[in-house]
């Protein structure tokens, strides 16, 4: 019987801790959760991410080619240029690449302004989304913050 009444204590011990330490989680959810979606709604009132005209964010890709013709003599200066655009080339994407390999093609261009177009509405969608995630836990947990505390 002793035993008995020995693990109820540690039971209610251990589910009291529980309460307390779900408690001071809560609060700190529902201030960190609040601090949050106002950070991330103000994020969204930026100019930056208000562009309605998606014109505006587009850039142009000029890529001229400037190494000279490797020619006998001193080849030192072309070596270095080709050593660069070695580098640059393994960081270009694909479509850079085909940017810079064929720049009279509008479709690369046409292509390349798509795929910022489709960026930035995607970064936009993503901080927007975030926000609405806080805004849900942070409404789920005040709406039940009672049973949280003494369930």
């Amino acid at each position: 019987m002793a035993s008995l009444l020995k693990v109820d204590q540690e039971v209610k011990l251990k589910v009291d801790s529980f309460r307390e330490w779900i408690t001071r989680e809560a609060d700190l959810v529902a201030k960190f959760f609040t601090k949050k979606f106002l950070e991330l709604n103000s994020f969204l009132k930026e100019p930056i991410l208000n562009i309605h005209n998606l014109t505006q964010i587009h850039s142009d890709m000029n890529l001229p080619l400037l190494i000279p013709r490797i020619e006998d003599g001193n080849n030192f200066g072309v070596s270095i240029q080709e050593e660069t655009v070695t580098e640059l080339r393994t960081v270009e994407t694909k479509l850079v690449s085909k940017i810079a390999k064929y720049p009279h093609v509008q479709d690369y261009h046409h292509t390349m302004t798509e795929i910022d177009e489709k960026e930035y509405i995607g970064l936009w969608l993503i901080i927007s989304e975030l926000r609405n995630q806080y805004v849900t836990v942070h409404d789920t947990i005040l709406k039940n913050i009672e049973k949280i505390n003494g369930p």
